[in-house]
């Protein structure tokens, strides 16, 4: 009786595993966790891992912190506009809070195009937006001369 009792412990122990279902939270990586398919810019790959990261295309109004960027090591071309008569500011950030690049400080209309210098990989960069004006930002990677 005692060992049938051990024999079923023993039995239940082995079947009660931790399993992390491959679509759980669980599994998820920090960088990407809470990033929906309405979130309006997206990650593209294509096959080449050193040039994929994240596309970005978004307009707005005002003031504005787009998050969750997965940039890539390397120069990535970021191209602004702005419609409005007062100032645009416009800062890439790492997830410190810290300034990588001021990509635009112009009071006015704008548009044009920044490369700016993305220092590592696995780190989740912001843009942060000041304005009262319309504005587009979008972002391409450059190639090795900044193109």
């Amino acid at each position: 009786m005692k060992r049938s009792i051990l024999l079923l412990l023993f039995c239940l122990f082995m079947l009660t595993g931790c399993k992390i279902e491959y679509n759980s939270p669980q599994s998820a990586r920090d960088d990407n966790y809470g990033v929906g398919a309405s979130s309006s810019y997206s990650s593209a790959s294509s096959g080449d891992d050193k040039t994929s990261g994240t596309r970005l295309s978004k307009t707005g109004t005002g003031d504005e912190v787009i998050t969750n960027l997965a940039f890539k090591k390397g120069p990535v071309i970021i191209a602004l506009t702005h419609a409005g008569n007062d100032a645009f500011i416009v800062k890439l950030l790492d997830s410190d809070g810290k300034t990588v690049a001021t990509l635009v400080d112009k009071v006015g209309s704008y548009s044009g195009k920044v490369v700016a210098q993305i220092p590592k990989d696995a780190d989740n960069y912001l843009i942060a937006i000041k304005t009262d004006g319309t504005w587009c930002v979008e972002s391409a990677k450059a190639d090795k001369n900044g193109e």
